[in-house]
C-alpha cells in the first residue's frame, strides 16, 4: 500500500442557508495540516484552536462515496457524510450536547490536480428541529 504524506495549506469554506427565513452565513477558515494517502483514502489532519474553549484536533478521510469527519479535543464528533444517506451523531462541547442528523445530497473530490478540492451539500438537522442546508468546501495543497 502506498503511503504519500505532506504538509498542506487548507482552506474550509462552510456555507449555511436557512430554508425558513432565507438567510445565508457563511465562515471561511484557514490551516495548516498533514495530508496523507493510504490506497483509496485521503487522509487530512489539522489543529484548530477556539480561543474561549482550547484545542480541537481534526480528522477529515475521503473516501469515494463517503466521507468522516473526526474532531477530538474541548469539541468531540464523529460525522459520516454517506451519499444519499441520513446518518446522525452528537456533537459534544462544553455547553452540553447535540444531536445532529445529516442527509449527504452530494459529494465531489477532485484529487489528480492541486489544490485538492473536496465538494459537500447535505442537510442537517439540529436537535430534531431546525433543517439548515449546507454547502462545505475544502480545499488543500502542498505548502
Amino acid at each position: 500500500m502506498q503511503h504519500n504524506s505532506e504538509h498542506v495549506t487548507i482552506t474550509l469554506k462552510t456555507v449555511i442557508y436557512d430554508v425558513d427565513s432565507g438567510e445565508q452565513e457563511t465562515q471561511e477558515q484557514s490551516f495548516t495540516g498533514e495530508w496523507t494517502k493510504k490506497g483509496s483514502i485521503d487522509v487530512l489532519k489539522y489543529e484548530e484552536v477556539n480561543e474561549e474553549a482550547g484545542t480541537i484536533q481534526n480528522m477529515i478521510m475521503i473516501r469515494p462515496e463517503r466521507v468522516s469527519i473526526k474532531r477530538t479535543g474541548v469539541i468531540q464528533m464523529n460525522q459520516q457524510f454517506q451519499l444519499g444517506q441520513k446518518t446522525e451523531n452528537i456533537y459534544q462541547h462544553m455547553h452540553g450536547n447535540i444531536h445532529m442528523e445529516t442527509f449527504t445530497e452530494s459529494i465531489s473530490f477532485t484529487e489528480d490536480a492541486m489544490p485538492r478540492v473536496l465538494d459537500m451539500n447535505y442537510t442537517m438537522k439540529l436537535n430534531e428541529q431546525l433543517e439548515r442546508k449546507h454547502q462545505l468546501k475544502l480545499q488543500f495543497s502542498a505548502k
